[in-house]
């Protein structure tokens, strides 16, 4: 981030607020009440619009940011990490699903972390990443209500996700080694 750059950017904001968007996610998901997942699934919404939101004001405004290239991912991740962990401890996602979801995600928050020591560079999020995002998100919500009426999208959007989470992997890992080439042939002064 440059000494110029305002972190305090409308899409930097509505990244943050997905973080603390998490609160009542897990308050609610946590709750006995009446209708607990559907008020959870209310805020998660919320939270995946902010998601959508954040860089369409990043770009109609010029603000992009190096920070925002590291919080928008970041929020992605910790919320994805919540709801993985809630639906985990009360039996609603298989483990191996929760372990796929989290140690991609780790694994490409640590490739970025040394991308970004050893060339400088913060590698924003790519589109085939964003669309794992986009159907883990689908398939966590559904997860949270289990609707009879939505099985079938349930099972559909399950699938869907882990064939584009090893994909957009794939893709990221692909991304992170021509970094490094492309870093290691850079002529040095």
């Amino acid at each position: 981030m440059t000494t110029k750059e305002n972190p305090w950017t409308i899409s930097n904001v509505l990244s943050l607020s997905r973080i603390v968007l998490m609160g009542p996610v897990v308050y609610f998901f946590l709750s006995s009440m009446p209708h607990h997942r559907e008020y959870a699934v209310l805020f998660l919404l919320i939270a995946v619009t902010t998601d959508a939101l954040d860089g369409y004001f990043a770009r109609l405004l010029h603000q992009e940011s190096e920070l925002g290239k590291v919080i928008d991912p970041l929020a992605d991740k910790i919320g994805v990490g919540i709801v993985v962990v809630l639906l985990l401890f009360f039996g609603d996602i298989p483990f191996w699903f929760a372990l796929l979801i989290v140690a991609r995600d780790f694994l490409i928050f640590l490739g970025g972390l040394y991308i970004r020591k050893r060339t400088g560079l913060i590698l924003p999020s790519n589109m085939p990443g964003k669309l794992a995002v986009s159907f883990v998100a689908l398939t966590l919500t559904l997860s949270i209500v289990h609707y009879r009426i939505f099985s079938a999208l349930e099972t559909i959007s399950f699938w869907i996700s882990v064939t584009l989470l090893v994909y957009s992997f794939v893709v990221y890992t692909r991304r992170f080694i021509a970094v490094l080439a492309a870093d290691k042939n850079k002529p040095r002064l």
